[in-house]
């Protein structure tokens, strides 16, 4: 994969950062799903509240358990319809 560098122009505000709690990896949603936006959100509360330390994520079967790789905290994975469980559990 090759890096494009672009110019940043002078008085240029960053209105998009990436959530320190996530990853460099891209996302692998498919075009048009949500998770992508629900990931985001959920890395932008971690840091705002500063638990990315204590945070451990669990990731359920289908296509949440891509979560591994986006965010950078521990993560526990369940059995089809068990994540509430195992969340409980930790």
């Amino acid at each position: 994969m090759s890096v494009v560098e672009t110019k940043v122009p002078a008085g240029f505000v960053p209105v998009y950062t990436r959530p320190k709690s996530l990853s460099d990896k891209r996302f692998t949603y498919c075009p048009g799903c949500h998770h992508g936006i629900i990931t985001r959100l959920v890395a932008e509360a971690i840091d705002e509240l500063g638990i990315q330390e204590r945070t451990v994520g669990v990731a359920p079967v289908g296509c949440a358990v891509f979560l591994y790789e986006f965010f950078r905290c521990d993560f526990a994975q369940a059995a089809h319809g068990r994540a509430c469980a195992v969340a409980t559990g930790i």
